[in-house]
This record gives structure tokens, sequence and C-alpha cells, in this order.
């Protein structure tokens, strides 16, 4: 017995280790799927509204944002920890599906499709996309300027942990009701301190005339002590998206899963030895026995 407990204790702090290697790959490939399942309800349920329910729809989301007139950005939005009452006018408009959801980012540059919720509450920046309350809507529309905020470097998602991969130029796109808003980047602010709130307020406000989004989310990567700020401007949206990467898509499926495997196989390969070593220990065992019993 005192022999195999080394085994069994080896046995144990390996798959304590395998554990903690594959935790991330795992729990990335959960929260990429859950996200795809949420759009795909989302597409459902926008599917299913009628020519009226489009145009209240509509009409709600411009009324909202005619009540802002600046950005109202006050607070760090990845320290805030209260959810706003589900009641709320802001939690009505944009809400198809009732359940938070008023639309998703796509950004095929590096792969990314995400659901955008309403808000920034702890929850929602653990899964997905918040948008930033405060700012406008992710309509698009003159003098409008629309902040989503995410996480980098989670272990349980992927989030925006590669939009520092992103370049001027580049464009990302979001899907809202029956439309799909074009964005061409045309600013990255790489570094900016989080207590720098006259930098931020000028990053993130609204100017006249102009359609823009900003993507924002913290750096560096697990340090986090400033914020990364990546704008895009609104241009013309010709059904580019559908026909962007289609090559890059794959290899990055490819590569999302080929750790995965490796570590699978080494698991497999590890308790396959495990299990030979035994069974050769228990027949070495018996032949003893049989000795004896000679």
């Amino acid at each position: 017995m005192k022999k195999k407990l080394p085994s069994i204790f080896i046995g144990l702090l390996f798959l304590i280790g395998l554990g903690i290697m594959t935790y991330p790959i795992i729990s990335n490939q959960w929260n990429t799927y859950r996200q795809s399942k949420l759009i795909e309800n989302y597409k459902l349920a926008v599917k299913d509204l009628s020519k009226d329910d489009f145009q209240k729809e509509w009409q709600d989301a411009k009324a909202f944002n005619e009540t802002i007139v600046e950005n109202n950005i006050f607070s760090d939005v990845f320290g805030q920890k209260n959810k706003e009452s589900e009641k709320s006018a802001y939690n009505q408009v944009l809400n198809v599906n009732r359940d938070g959801i008023m639309g998703y980012l796509s950004i095929p540059e590096i792969n990314l499709k995400l659901a955008i919720y309403h808000g920034t509450s702890d929850d929602v920046l653990q899964t997905g996309i918040g948008h930033m309350n405060g700012s406008k809507l992710p309509i698009g529309g003159e003098s409008t300027h629309c902040v989503l905020a995410a996480h980098r470097g989670l272990p349980s998602a992927e989030l925006f942990t590669n939009i520092d991969q992103l370049q001027t130029g580049d464009k990302f796109y979001i899907h809202v009701l029956d439309q799909v808003l074009a964005y061409k980047v045309d600013q990255i602010l790489p570094m900016v301190d989080k207590n720098d709130q006259n930098t931020l307020k000028e990053a993130l406000s609204i100017h006249e005339g102009q359609d823009e989004v900003s993507l924002f989310t913290c750096t560096p990567y697990g340090v986090n002590s400033h914020r990364l700020i990546v704008r895009g401007h609104r241009v013309a949206y010709n059904g580019e998206e559908n026909h962007q990467t289609v090559g890059d898509k794959m290899l990055e499926s490819i590569k999302n899963y080929y750790m995965f495997i490796l570590i699978l196989g080494l698991a497999l390969t590890f308790l396959m030895i495990l299990i030979m070593r035994y069974l050769f220990n228990k027949r070495k065992g018996g032949s003893k026995d049989e000795k004896e019993i000679l």
C-alpha cells in the first residue's frame, strides 16, 4: 500500500495541474459558446418583430438619446458594483428579448463577436460587453458617441483581450435591431491613466456632427492601472463583414483548440501509463503469490 501512495499522490498533482492549465481554455470556450447562443437568441427575437415593432424600438431609442446632451461618465466603469433597476427607462429601450441585450459587436480582425448588455455591472463585465450608461446608445446618428466597455485578461473569458491588435483603418460592426452599423478605427489611445479625468472626458465626449463608438478597456494586461480606448467613426456598410477573413477565422478556431487537444492528449497518455503500471504491478504481485504457493 505504501508503494502505491507516491503514484496516487503524483497522479493527483498532475490532475490538479491539468485543471489549472485547462481552466482558461475550457472556460473561454464555454463563454464563447454561451455568447453565440445569446446572439442567436437575439437574432431570433429581432426576426419576430413586425414593422411597427421596429419603428417603435427605433423611436424609443432615438428619444432616449435625445435626452443625452453630453456623455456623463464620471466614475471608473471597472470599479462599479451597483446594478441599475431593470424597470428603469434605460433598461426598457433596446431590450427586445427582455434579457438585457441591446445588440452585439463583431470585430472580424480579431475574430470577436460578443453581446452588448445594458450597463456595466460586474456580472455583465465578467461575460460580455457593457454599454456605458451615460453615453449615447449604439444606434448611430449625428452627434453621437457610444462607449462600450469590457475586461481584458480574465482567465474565464477573452473579451477585449486582443483589441490592442487593432490598427487605424480596421473596422468593427454593431448589430442592433434590423441594422448593421460599420465603424472604422481612427484613434487609439493605448495608455491613459485611469485617474486622468480630463483626457478620458475629452476622448469619450460627443463631437458635433460625428457618429462615433469607442471600445473601452483596462491595460496593461494583468496590471489594469490605465485605460485603452479604440475609437471608430461611422462609415457606409456594404456587407463586407460577411466576406472578411474567412481563412483567418478557420485558423483561429484551430489555434483555440490546439492547446486543449495537446493537453488532453498528454493527460490521456499519463493516465494510460498509470493504468499499465497498475496492471503490471498487479500481475507481478500475482506471479509472486503463485511462486510462494508452489
